[in-house]
C-alpha cells in the first residue's frame, strides 16, 4: 500500500513538473511582459510594451516626382511577438492612379536594434500622380490579437494592439515647359516604339494592319495611338489596342499595341513615313522623342472577282431532277404573302374612308441613346464556386468596379474619382454600400494573414449591390 502511494505522488509530482516548465517555457517567449504579478494586473503597461513590438512602416521610392512618373508605395507590418494579425484599413489615395503590383505572402524576419522581428507585407502599389503638389501616402492600419500567457496560475490575458504607419506624401512637381514637344501628351517613363505592317506587297482593295508597339516602364494605361501621316492612296479604319504588361516588379514594364487595318485604293508604291512618339524621360529628366523607320508597301492589281472565290468549293447535286420542288414551294410562299398583303391593304383604305380627315401633327420622336450593361447573371455561379477568399473578392470587387463604371459612364481606373462621380448619380445609402463593400474587398484582398469569412453573405451583397446599381435609374 505504501508502495502505490508513493508511486502515485511520484506520478502526480512529474505530471504537474511537466505542465509547469511547459508553461514557464510558453512565458519565457515574453520575458519584458511577465516578470512579476504585479506587471500582470498592470494592464495599461503591458499594452505600451506591446505597442512598442509591432508597427506599420511605409517606404516609398522617391520622395520627389513629376507628374506622371510612377512612384512605388510598399506597407510593411513588423512584430516581435506572435499573434494573429488582420488588416483593419487599407491605404486610400487621391490624385493618382493606382496599380497593384504582387508580391508574395510568405512572412519574412529583419534586425533592428537587435531585435528580431516577423515581417508582413501589407500592401505593394504603384502610383502615378496626374497632378502637381502633395501626393499623400494612404496610412495603412493593422490590429493584432495577442494572447499572454501566466506561468503561475494558468490563464491567458488577451490584448487587441492597433498600428499604423507615419502619414507621409511625395513632392510632385509639374513637368517643365521647356522643350515639350508639340505632341507630348503627359506620359513620363522609359519607352521604345516600333512599326510593322502584316504584308509589304498586297494587292489593292485587300485589307492590310499596320502594328505599332509601345514598349517600356510606365504609365502604360494613358498610352494613346500615336498620329499616323497615312500617304496619298490609302484608306484606314478604326482599329483596336493591346496590353501585356508585368505587376512583378516596379515600375510596372509591358507593352501596348495598337492594330490599324487599311487597305490601298491604287496600284502602285507608297511609303508610311515614321510615326514618332513623345514621352518625358523620368531617368534624364528630359523630353524624348522616338521615331519608327518607314514602311514601304507595294499595291498589286486587284484580284479579279472569280479569283476572289477560287477557294470556294462547288457540289455537284445528283438529284437534279427534285430541284423543281424547292421552286414551286418559292412560288406558293410568295403569293400567299401576296394576297394576303392586298387583302389587309383593302381593309386598311376601308376604314380611312369612314374617318373624317384631318392633317396630322408632326411628330417629333426622341433621339434614343442605349447604354451597354453588362449580363452579370453570368459571373454568379463562377463567383459563388470559389471557396479561396483572395480569389473570391478579387473577382467581387473586379465586377463591382464594372458596374460602378457603366453606372456613372466613366473610364477612370481610380476608385476615388468612380465612387465620387457615383455620388452624383446614386442615393447615398447605395453609395455608402457600394463603398464599404469596395473596403472590404481591399481589405479581403491585400491581408497578409488568412481570415475566415462567410463568402455566402459577401456573395448575396455583393449580388444585390450591382442588381441595384443597374436598376437605378
Amino acid at each position: 500500500m505504501k508502495r502505490m502511494t508513493a508511486k502515485f505522488f511520484f506520478n502526480f509530482f512529474l505530471i504537474f513538473a511537466c505542465v509547469y516548465l511547459y508553461r514557464s517555457e510558453a512565458a519565457a517567449q515574453l520575458p519584458s511582459l511577465i516578470t512579476s504579478k504585479q506587471n500582470k494586473n498592470d494592464s495599461s503597461s503591458i499594452e505600451n510594451i506591446l505597442k512598442h513590438s509591432m508597427f506599420v512602416k511605409v517606404f516609398i521610392s522617391k520622395s520627389k516626382i513629376f507628374v506622371g512618373e510612377p512612384v512605388m508605395a510598399l506597407y510593411k507590418f513588423y512584430t516581435s511577438v506572435s499573434g494573429q494579425a488582420v488588416v483593419l484599413k487599407q491605404p486610400e489615395f487621391t490624385g493618382c492612379s493606382v496599380k497593384e503590383l504582387n508580391f508574395g505572402d510568405a512572412a519574412e524576419t529583419e534586425t533592428i536594434n537587435g531585435e528580431t522581428y516577423t515581417v508582413y507585407i501589407v500592401r505593394k502599389v504603384q502610383l502615378t500622380p496626374v497632378q502637381p503638389g502633395a501626393l499623400d501616402i494612404g496610412v495603412a492600419t493593422v490590429i493584432n490579437h495577442v494572447e499572454i500567457p501566466d506561468a503561475q496560475d494558468f490563464t491567458s490575458d488577451k490584448y487587441d494592439i492597433t498600428s499604423s504607419n507615419t502619414a507621409t506624401s511625395v513632392d510632385v512637381l509639374s513637368l517643365p515647359e521647356k522643350d515639350k514637344p508639340a505632341n507630348f501628351y503627359g506620359i513620363a517613363g522609359m519607352f521604345s516604339i516600333t512599326a510593322s505592317v502584316e504584308e509589304n506587297k498586297i494587292p489593292v482593295d485587300e485589307n492590310d494592319h499596320l502594328i505599332i508597339t509601345i514598349q517600356g516602364a510606365g504609365n502604360l494605361d494613358a498610352l494613346n495611338k500615336p498620329e499616323i501621316i497615312w500617304p496619298a492612296g490609302t484608306e484606314h479604319f478604326d482599329g483596336n489596342d493591346s496590353q501585356h504588361i508585368d505587376q512583378n516588379n516596379f515600375p510596372i514594364s509591358g507593352n501596348r499595341i495598337f492594330d490599324i487595318p487599311f487597305i490601298g485604293k491604287k496600284e502602285g508604291r507608297i511609303e508610311i513615313p515614321p510615326v514618332s512618339f513623345s514621352y518625358f524621360n523620368t531617368t534624364s529628366k528630359s523630353y524624348e522623342t522616338i521615331k519608327t523607320d518607314s514602311i514601304p508597301i507595294t499595291f498589286t492589281k486587284a484580284l479579279a472577282k472569280n479569283k476572289q472565290y477560287t477557294g470556294v468549293v462547288n457540289y455537284d447535286i445528283s438529284n437534279r431532277k427534285y430541284l423543281w420542288i424547292v421552286g414551286a414551294i418559292a412560288i406558293t410562299v410568295a403569293l400567299i404573302g401576296f394576297i394576303s398583303y392586298r387583302k389587309n391593304k383593302i381593309q386598311l383604305q376601308k376604314k380611312l374612308a369612314m374617318q373624317p380627315s384631318v392633317t396630322p401633327a408632326p411628330i417629333f420622336e426622341p433621339v434614343i441613346q442605349f447604354k451597354f450593361k453588362t449580363d452579370f447573371s453570368r459571373y454568379w455561379n463562377d463567383l459563388q464556386s470559389l471557396t479561396e477568399p483572395k480569389l473570391f473578392f478579387s473577382k467581387a470587387k473586379e465586377l463591382l468596379m464594372t458596374a460602378v463604371s457603366e453606372k456613372t459612364d466613366s473610364h477612370h481606373h481610380s476608385e476615388s474619382f468612380l465612387i465620387a462621380e457615383l455620388k452624383q448619380k446614386a442615393s447615398a445609402s447605395l453609395c455608402k454600400k457600394t463603398f464599404l463593400l469596395l473596403e472590404l474587398c481591399d481589405e479581403k484582398i491585400y491581408a497578409p494573414f488568412k481570415t475566415e469569412s462567410d463568402l455566402q453573405f459577401y456573395f448575396n451583397e455583393v449580388k444585390q449591390t450591382i442588381e441595384e446599381l443597374q436598376a437605378e435609374t
